[in-house]
């Protein structure tokens, strides 16, 4: 299950998602791509081959992965049970502790973005959440507390573009 975030978590991130039980597959290769995701896992490792790795990396607690530009492989447990978000190209800034470029190719676990500490409680509140609609309000909520101002990040620059449709515009030919 997946929702929109409220504003102005909206602006920076596509969907916040739920995904638990048996994967809809257990390796994904995923192209290079603009897009970023958080994915905090709540069951058996995650497994990521980036880009030239020869083997598989474990991921106990979840990943960032920020804009990849080369494929990547992600794969699931035989039962996964993990909560995320699937930024927009530019949304992960304000959530980092350095600019999302420094990890760019390399994905890394929560626990290296956000600390040991503050990522155990998040699992455990996560963990112990009645179902999917709470995990993902408290997973809104830390968002909204971790939202801080990112130099050189223009928010009413940034909700209009990311609100923006493109404009078409069709000339007849005679």
């Amino acid at each position: 299950m997946s929702r929109v975030p409220r504003p102005p978590l909206d602006g920076l991130i596509d969907d916040l998602y739920y995904l638990a039980g048996t994967p809809p597959y257990a390796r994904l290769m995923l192209p290079p791509s603009p897009s970023a995701l958080l994915v905090l896992n709540l069951g058996d490792d995650l497994r990521i081959r980036a880009g030239t790795d020869i083997s598989a990396a474990e991921y106990v607690d979840g990943c960032v992965v920020t804009v990849p530009t080369r494929a990547w492989e992600f794969g699931y447990p035989l039962r996964t049970r993990t909560v995320g978000v699937h930024f927009k190209p530019w949304g992960p800034a304000p959530f980092l502790p350095l600019p999302a470029a420094e990890l760019r190719d390399r994905p890394v676990t929560v626990e290296q973005v956000w600390g040991r500490a503050a990522t155990t409680e998040l699992r455990e509140r996560l963990a112990t959440a009645p179902g999917p609609h709470e995990m993902l309000t408290l997973l809104e909520e830390e968002l909204m507390r971790r939202l801080c101002e990112t130099a050189g990040l223009d928010w009413s620059a940034t909700r209009a573009t990311s609100s923006r449709q493109p404009a078409v515009r069709w000339r007849s030919v005679t």
